[in-house]
């Protein structure tokens, strides 16, 4: 498996046959295009397409970059500059999914994208929580910002039998550190056969249960209201285990 490897970014990890990264240095939005035009003209800042890419990227941006002192704001390739309310892609591709932030206990001046002073027209995230998407400006004295791309990976393939290139993902859980009103972790797995996940509380009790038939790539899991607490997870396929812990705050 090859994929390209870039000095100026942190890379976050691989998803959906592509590597991901996040600029080390910040940029305002079209500046930050044009930086990543300059290394390789293929790439263009990241278009997402599905809840489970949003918050992939999202989770490691954090888990990578940190949140201190300050979270760590970050493009994607969205805006409106063309015309008010269209949303477009940088990459051409389809607007097809969107994750605005909604909930005016955290969109104080209403649900986004709001366009405050008719000036707020690129998309960027870490603002809200949750992986909640923001329409910000892009002015001169604005703050910089990260941003997020991804580079295609090249899978080796039997060439004789024309067989299709296999992602290599590896067993992994995220996030291990949520607010217990959120409902739901990921669970990425090499595994081909049917899978079990138990989660248990410190007493040992089963508090989820869950059967997953193709747990090859990413799944996700949701979970019954919980407490805040230290939960033990147990992945079961076969007699192949995988264990991990899920820590909710309150």
């Amino acid at each position: 498996m090859v994929a390209q490897t870039y000095p100026h970014a942190v890379e976050l990890g691989d998803w959906g046959g592509y590597r991901y990264f996040v600029s080390k240095e910040k940029f305002h939005f079209w500046d930050a295009e044009q930086h990543l035009q300059s290394i390789d003209t293929s790439l263009h800042l990241l278009s997402v397409h599905s809840f489970v890419e949003n918050m992939y990227v999202y989770n490691k941006v954090g888990e990578k970059l940190g949140m201190s002192p300050y979270p760590p704001y970050y493009w994607l390739g969205g805006h409106d500059e063309n015309q008010e309310g269209q949303w477009e892609w940088i990459d051409g591709t389809p607007w097809d999914y969107d994750q605005w932030t909604t909930d005016t206990s955290e969109a104080q001046y209403g649900p986004e994208p709001n366009n405050l002073d008719n000036n707020e027209h690129y998309l960027m995230v870490y603002y809200y929580s949750n992986g909640g998407w923001n329409d910000a400006t892009n002015n001169p004295g604005d703050l910089p910002f990260h941003y997020v791309f991804k580079a295609k990976i090249i899978t080796s393939q039997d060439t004789t039998n024309n067989s299709e290139p296999k992602i290599n993902y590896l067993n992994n859980v995220y996030p291990t550190l949520f607010h217990q009103s959120r409902g739901w972790f990921t669970f990425e797995s090499n595994w081909e056969e049917p899978t079990k996940i138990i989660i248990s509380d410190g007493s040992g009790r089963v508090v989820s249960y869950v059967e997953i038939q193709d747990p090859y790539g990413v799944n996700e899991i949701s979970l019954p209201l919980l407490s805040a607490g230290v939960y033990h997870g147990i992945a079961l396929s076969g007699r192949t285990k995988f264990r991990f812990k899920l820590s909710l705050t309150n």
